[in-house]
C-alpha cells in the first residue's frame, strides 16, 4: 500500500521489534509506524491476514520502553511485512501516540543554526 493510500501517515522509527505468530517468533527492526501500523523489516515470512502478537522496545520511551501490542499482517513482502494494530489497550495507546508525537513534533522543528 502506498502512502497515498494509507488512513493515517507513518512516522520513520526505528525500534527493536519481537513479533509471535501461531508458528513462529522472531526478533526484528520497525522502519515506520502510525497509530495503527508498522512497517517491520524481516526476511521471515508470515501470511497476510495472520494475526501477531509484537513486543517493541523503544529507547526513547523512558516510562514505557516496551510496548505490547496485537495485530494483523496486512501485506507481506521481501523487505518486510506491514501490521495493523488491533485491540489496543487504552494505556498502549495513548504511550505510543505520545511516541509518535514527540517523534512528529522533532521532525518538525525548524534548524535554527549554531
Amino acid at each position: 500500500m502506498s502512502s497515498t493510500q494509507r488512513r493515517f501517515a507513518r512516522l520513520p522509527l526505528q525500534a527493536r521489534v519481537f513479533v509471535r505468530s501461531k508458528d513462529r517468533s522472531f526478533a526484528a527492526s520497525s522502519q515506520n509506524m502510525s497509530i495503527h501500523g508498522m512497517f517491520v523489516l524481516t526476511h521471515e515470512t508470515v501470511p497476510v491476514g495472520e494475526k501477531v502478537e509484537v513486543e517493541l522496545t523503544i529507547p526513547i520511551a523512558s516510562l514505557c520502553p516496551h510496548i505490547h501490542l496485537r495485530g494483523v499482517v496486512t501485506r507481506a513482502q521481501h523487505s518486510g511485512i506491514a501490521l495493523e494494530f488491533e485491540g489496543m489497550d487504552p494505556d498502549v495507546f495513548l504511550a505510543l501516540k505520545n511516541i509518535l508525537h514527540k517523534r512528529a513534533h522533532h521532525r518538525l522543528k525548524p534548524y535554527m543554526g549554531p
